[in-house]
Protein backbone atom coordinates (compact mmCIF):
# COMPACT_ATOMS: atom_id res chain seq x y z
CA UNK A 1 0.00 0.00 0.00
CA UNK A 2 1.45 3.33 -1.05
CA UNK A 3 1.00 6.25 1.30
CA UNK A 4 1.35 9.87 0.35
CA UNK A 5 3.36 11.83 2.87
CA UNK A 6 3.34 15.57 2.46
CA UNK A 7 5.25 18.04 4.57
CA UNK A 8 4.31 21.39 6.05
CA UNK A 9 5.91 23.42 3.25
CA UNK A 10 3.77 21.94 0.45
CA UNK A 11 0.71 22.46 2.68
CA UNK A 12 1.67 26.11 3.16
CA UNK A 13 2.20 26.42 -0.60
CA UNK A 14 -1.29 25.07 -1.30
CA UNK A 15 -2.86 27.38 1.27
CA UNK A 16 -0.98 30.45 -0.01
CA UNK A 17 -2.00 29.68 -3.60
CA UNK A 18 -5.60 29.16 -2.52
CA UNK A 19 -5.73 32.46 -0.59
CA UNK A 20 -4.12 34.33 -3.47
CA UNK A 21 -6.77 32.87 -5.77
CA UNK A 22 -9.59 33.91 -3.42
CA UNK A 23 -8.48 37.54 -3.67
CA UNK A 24 -10.24 37.71 -7.03
CA UNK A 25 -13.77 36.61 -7.94
CA UNK A 26 -14.17 33.21 -9.57
CA UNK A 27 -14.18 33.04 -13.38
CA UNK A 28 -17.61 32.92 -15.01
CA UNK A 29 -16.81 29.86 -17.11
CA UNK A 30 -17.69 26.81 -14.95
CA UNK A 31 -14.96 24.62 -16.44
CA UNK A 32 -12.30 27.26 -15.84
CA UNK A 33 -13.60 27.86 -12.31
CA UNK A 34 -13.39 24.13 -11.54
CA UNK A 35 -9.83 23.89 -12.87
CA UNK A 36 -8.77 26.96 -10.87
CA UNK A 37 -10.40 25.55 -7.74
CA UNK A 38 -8.36 22.33 -7.95
CA UNK A 39 -5.08 23.92 -9.09
CA UNK A 40 -3.62 24.87 -5.66
CA UNK A 41 -4.22 21.37 -4.30
CA UNK A 42 -2.79 19.64 -7.39
CA UNK A 43 0.30 21.84 -7.22
CA UNK A 44 0.60 21.09 -3.51
CA UNK A 45 1.04 17.37 -4.23
CA UNK A 46 2.92 17.82 -7.49
CA UNK A 47 5.52 20.17 -6.00
CA UNK A 48 5.73 18.35 -2.65
CA UNK A 49 8.84 16.47 -3.73
CA UNK A 50 10.73 19.55 -4.85
CA UNK A 51 13.62 21.01 -2.87
CA UNK A 52 12.41 22.85 0.22
CA UNK A 53 14.27 26.04 -0.74
CA UNK A 54 12.32 26.21 -3.98
CA UNK A 55 9.00 25.63 -2.18
CA UNK A 56 9.90 28.36 0.36
CA UNK A 57 10.62 30.70 -2.57
CA UNK A 58 7.18 29.97 -4.09
CA UNK A 59 5.45 30.49 -0.72
CA UNK A 60 7.25 33.81 -0.22
CA UNK A 61 6.38 34.85 -3.77
CA UNK A 62 2.70 33.98 -3.23
CA UNK A 63 2.54 35.90 0.06
CA UNK A 64 4.30 38.98 -1.38
CA UNK A 65 2.06 38.92 -4.47
CA UNK A 66 -1.05 38.57 -2.28
CA UNK A 67 -0.10 41.52 -0.08
CA UNK A 68 0.90 43.63 -3.09
CA UNK A 69 -2.33 42.93 -4.95
CA UNK A 70 -4.43 43.54 -1.82
CA UNK A 71 -2.73 46.89 -1.15
CA UNK A 72 -3.04 48.00 -4.78
CA UNK A 73 -6.74 47.15 -4.78
CA UNK A 74 -7.23 49.06 -1.50
CA UNK A 75 -5.39 52.16 -2.78
CA UNK A 76 -7.66 52.23 -5.84
CA UNK A 77 -10.74 52.28 -3.63
CA UNK A 78 -11.79 48.64 -3.96
CA UNK A 79 -12.03 46.59 -0.79
CA UNK A 80 -11.43 42.93 -1.69
CA UNK A 81 -13.86 40.59 0.04
CA UNK A 82 -11.66 37.54 0.56
CA UNK A 83 -13.94 35.87 3.13
CA UNK A 84 -16.96 36.56 0.92
CA UNK A 85 -15.22 34.85 -1.99
CA UNK A 86 -14.40 31.87 0.22
CA UNK A 87 -18.01 31.61 1.44
CA UNK A 88 -19.35 32.06 -2.11
CA UNK A 89 -17.07 29.27 -3.31
CA UNK A 90 -18.31 26.97 -0.56
CA UNK A 91 -21.96 27.78 -1.31
CA UNK A 92 -21.35 27.29 -5.03
CA UNK A 93 -19.86 23.85 -4.49
CA UNK A 94 -22.69 22.85 -2.18
CA UNK A 95 -25.24 24.08 -4.72
CA UNK A 96 -23.49 22.31 -7.60
CA UNK A 97 -23.40 19.09 -5.59
CA UNK A 98 -27.10 19.29 -4.77
CA UNK A 99 -27.93 20.25 -8.38
CA UNK A 100 -25.94 17.27 -9.67
CA UNK A 101 -27.80 14.99 -7.27
CA UNK A 102 -31.20 16.37 -8.31
CA UNK A 103 -30.32 16.00 -12.01
CA UNK A 104 -29.49 12.33 -11.44
CA UNK A 105 -32.77 11.70 -9.68
CA UNK A 106 -34.79 13.48 -12.40
CA UNK A 107 -33.49 11.21 -15.16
Amino acid sequence: MALIFIGILPLLLGISMWLQQKLNPAPTDPTQAMIFAWMPWVFMFMLGGFASGLVIYWIANNVITFVQQYLIMRTHGYKPDIWGNIRAGNRKTATETSDAGSKKTKK
